[in-house]
């Protein structure tokens, strides 16, 4: 089978330049299918190589160049949107590689157009989706207002995120488009499932798990320990709708309330003024820690020598960094929001709390800090799970066999 990725990401053909610590499970997955003697693999992506396709090993790559140049990356900013430009170039590697099926990962970029201008059976792997983090791009207490305060001294950073979001607003708009016009889906929860079905009443969807990076596959399990320090532990981006403000809100409630000597590694951001100014509440008068963006195996470290995993969205599908604590067995606390009760059984394989509630979020802490059995139980229960869950060898026999359903089901219409 030949098969076309269309990625967020240059996965294993430029590693060391990789935006996202090397490519995250995407890399991981190519790592088995780009080898695997049924498939041949194309895989085109956003890259600033000026060459058409390049061979390596068994993998065709197909950098696009669009944006490459200063020059380039300047007129995509005057624009909201190159639609026309981006898939006449993804047709001709459409053209070039001729492939049995095109595989979308994910729904954010212009990729997923591609279905309504080829005949080749194209599946769209979902991800985060786009109109549900719009539905809650600013959290509670949270907007556009508060953007302007905060940038006012700084005018190209507020022209800079107005855009943004006047991108995201577009992107939107655009994702409504292609999940309407796919026939064929790929997830993992429950809700992308009806997300997928609520766009595309009479398309088909495939249930595939995501393969982990290596390291938390690799690294010993979580053991509890008895530190003086009750240590919590984060990962998440900047963008409001991703909870750091019940971060703040937890922690005072746990300084102020809660009889527990504890501090809060955030991973993912190294400063969040914003929310600081905004909530009256600082980070080290709180014991919240930022510590930015580190590599995988220093994470993964970080989450094995903590108590607890902290997951705070107000929107998600299935968060790798919570799949990640899982499997490492540290036990997990997390907003009920999206996808996460299915990757959650509650009381069983980590722990569910309303979204933008911090004083449950503050009592779950303090419940499984003076717990004797229950936190070993809950980390040993998500371990077993997950290595079910993120199994390679499974993964990725479902995913040829969603392939060559796929194919057939086309080929026989």
């Amino acid at each position: 089978m030949k098969i076309l990725w269309f990625t967020n990401t240059c996965s294993l053909y430029d590693k060391n330049n990789n935006s996202y610590n090397g490519g995250g499970w995407i890399e991981s997955l190519e790592k088995i299918i780009g080898v695997h003697p049924e498939i041949e693999l194309g895989i085109s992506f956003f890259h600033q190589d000026k060459c058409f396709k390049k061979q390596i090993g068994k993998t065709t790559y197909y950098p696009i160049p669009l944006y490459s140049s200063k020059l380039q990356k300047a007129k995509r900013l005057t624009l909201l949107h190159n639609d026309k430009k981006e898939i006449s170039y993804y047709l001709s590697v459409v053209n070039d590689f001729k492939p049995d099926l095109i595989h979308v990962f994910g729904s954010e970029q212009s990729f997923g157009l591609l279905g309504k201008h080829t005949k080749v059976p194209l599946v769209i792997h979902l991800q985060g989706i786009l109109n549900p983090c719009l539905n809650a791009y600013y959290a509670p207490g949270y907007s556009s207002l508060d953007i302007v305060k905060n940038n006012i001294l700084h005018p190209i950073k507020l022209l800079l995120n107005q855009y943004g979001f006047k991108k995201f607003k577009y992107n939107a708009s655009r994702e409504a488009i292609i999940l309407s016009s796919c026939k064929f889906f790929m997830g993992r929860t429950d809700w992308d499932k009806n997300i997928s079905e609520l766009y595309a009443p009479n398309s088909n969807y495939f249930n595939c798990g995501e393969i982990l990076r290596d390291i938390f596959y690799e690294i010993e399990p979580w053991k509890r320990s008895e530190k003086t320090t009750f240590k919590i532990i984060s990962t998440i981006s900047k963008a409001t709708y991703k909870g750091f403000d019940l971060i703040l809100k937890t922690a005072r409630l746990l300084v102020d309330l809660g009889d527990i000597d504890f501090e809060w590694n955030v991973y993912g951001v190294s400063e969040y003024i914003e929310w600081e100014k905004k909530l009256n509440i600082k980070c080290n008068k709180v014991n919240i820690n930022l510590k930015g963006v580190v590599n995988s195996a220093s994470l993964a470290n970080n989450i094995k020598e903590s108590d607890v995993f902290i997951h705070p969205s107000y929107i998600d599908n299935s968060p790798n960094s919570v799949c990640e604590a899982q499997i490492i067995g540290i036990p997990v606390i997390a907003a009920n929001v999206g996808g996460l009760s299915s990757l959650i059984t509650n009381n069983k394989t980590g722990i569910l709390v309303p979204a933008n509630d911090p004083f449950t979020l503050a009592k779950k802490i303090i419940d499984l800090k003076n717990a004797t059995e229950y936190p070993t139980s809950l980390g040993k229960h998500a371990r077993e799970t997950a290595l079910i869950r993120h199994n390679k060898i499974t993964i990725c026999n479902t995913l040829l066999s969603i392939y060559k359903n796929i194919i057939d089901a086309e080929n026989i219409n």
